[in-house]
């Protein structure tokens, strides 16, 4: 990095969160705060990764899920290709490997926004199952399902929404092909039962097996092995199980959750280092205003501009405000044709209306097209377009968050 500017504000992660942090932030400058603060995007790849769309890539509907990170950040937003190996909070630094070495670069203010990853604590899934969770997974299950025989036997691990998104689109793009769904406990359970059955008359259609309440203890090259020792024969696993996060806050000394999540106040700022803001999967607000929030793309993209806006505050000597989002709904698409759209209340209690079938479809097309991937790109010209519910009722707050906020924190001169 250079330091030509006042002030360097860097994004860790080109995810949902990240990308629309990073575009809020530099959309929102002045030409005289252009002047004296740059953005950086901090990324392993060059590109951004619809993962709303893995599924898609692993039945074969689509060959990527890939697009170029210059098609998605604003113009003046700067790269930085490279995995971050340490945060020093105290000096401000990040080592970042890249491909010519390691190198140390300096930052005033942080967003963290690294995403989160497949949980593999099971053991063969890291050699033998492809995980959905990540463009390669993806990629590679497409190869393996697209040479296999058209009666191959594919199971899909996971009970929630990817799981049954993955395993429906695998099944309506290879009919021969006899695909099972294990879900640990009862499918998409958070969901009510009338919608649940609705969901469950369409796997029937697509001539899936259905099995629940079997936990996988273990996956092999050919089988996937259940609690209650019940072994169910597999030419292709897909991974869609739960979700955890990368290790870089554990590993750097940052507070973290049981998980390793990094722990952020109401302003989404770590209390003690408040330059460190966290957005996406990877952060854990508290439960005065995030008791309601799941690991979502629904959720890392108001994460993200929450963390923009907040930063923006900071630079303009402004206060921070707490975060404030809900929910609107829960969308899983089954197939091209079929989707469930089940409205849900700001804290992700459905409610009772639901919206199935071609419709269904075609609003979930609409909410990956034009809303999780859109939005983020939306925010280079028109920063704070994306719209929100606002949260639950939020406790009663405390007169200042930040008596004790540092001096200078808008730029080290």
């Amino acid at each position: 990095m250079s330091t030509h500017s006042d002030h360097t504000v860097v994004v860790l992660g080109a995810g949902y969160a990240g990308i629309l942090a990073a575009n809020r932030v530099q959309a929102s400058l002045t030409p005289e705060e252009r002047r004296r603060v740059r953005v950086v995007m901090v990324n392993p790849t060059g590109d951004f990764i619809e993962r709303v769309r893995l599924h898609e890539v692993a039945a074969g509907v689509r060959e990527t899920a890939a697009i170029p990170l210059r098609e998605m950040l604003h113009e003046l937003i700067e790269v930085s290709l490279g995995t971050v190996r340490h945060i020093d909070a105290p000096a401000r630094l990040i080592s970042v490997e890249t491909s010519a070495g390691e190198r140390v670069e300096s930052y005033d203010t942080l967003i963290y926004s690294v995403g989160s990853m497949a949980a593999v604590g099971v053991p063969g899934v890291q050699e033998f199952a492809h995980l959905l969770s990540n463009a390669d997974g993806a990629e590679s299950a497409r190869m393996r399902i697209a040479g296999g025989r058209r009666d191959q036997r594919i199971v899909v691990v996971g009970g929630g929404a990817t799981g049954v998104e993955a395993a429906a689109e695998i099944a309506e793009q290879h009919p021969a092909a006899s695909v099972t769904l294990v879900s640990r406990g009862p499918l998409l359970e958070h969901l009510p039962a009338a919608s649940r059955r609705s969901v469950a008359r369409s796997l029937h259609e697509f001539g899936i097996t259905v099995v629940e309440g079997r936990g996988v203890v273990r996956v092999l090259a050919d089988t996937v092995d259940l609690s209650g020792g019940t072994r169910i024969p597999s030419d292709v696993t897909v991974w869609a199980a739960s979700f955890a996060v990368p290790d870089l806050a554990r590993r750097s000394g940052l507070a973290v959750d049981s998980i390793g999540r990094l722990l952020v106040d109401e302003e989404l700022r770590t209390t003690r280092y408040p330059e460190i803001f966290g957005a996406g999967d990877a952060v854990r607000p508290p439960a005065s205003v995030g008791s309601h929030l799941r690991m979502s793309c629904a959720m890392a993209m108001p994460l993200g501009a929450h963390a923009a806006d907040n930063v923006l505050a900071l630079l303009r000597d402004q206060e921070p405000t707490w975060l404030n989002v809900g929910f609107g709904a829960q969308c899983i698409s089954i197939g091209r044709r079929r989707g469930l759209i089940q409205l849900v209340d700001k804290a992700d209690q459905p409610r009772p209306v639901r919206i199935t079938g071609w419709a269904g479809a075609m609003v979930k097309e609409f909410v990956c097209a034009v809303i999780a991937t859109g939005s983020p790109r939306r925010e280079r010209g028109r920063p704070g377009s994306l719209m929100v519910p606002s949260g639950p009722r939020l406790t009663a707050r405390s007169e200042s968050r930040w008596p004790h906020r540092p001096q200078g924190n808008r730029a080290r001169r």
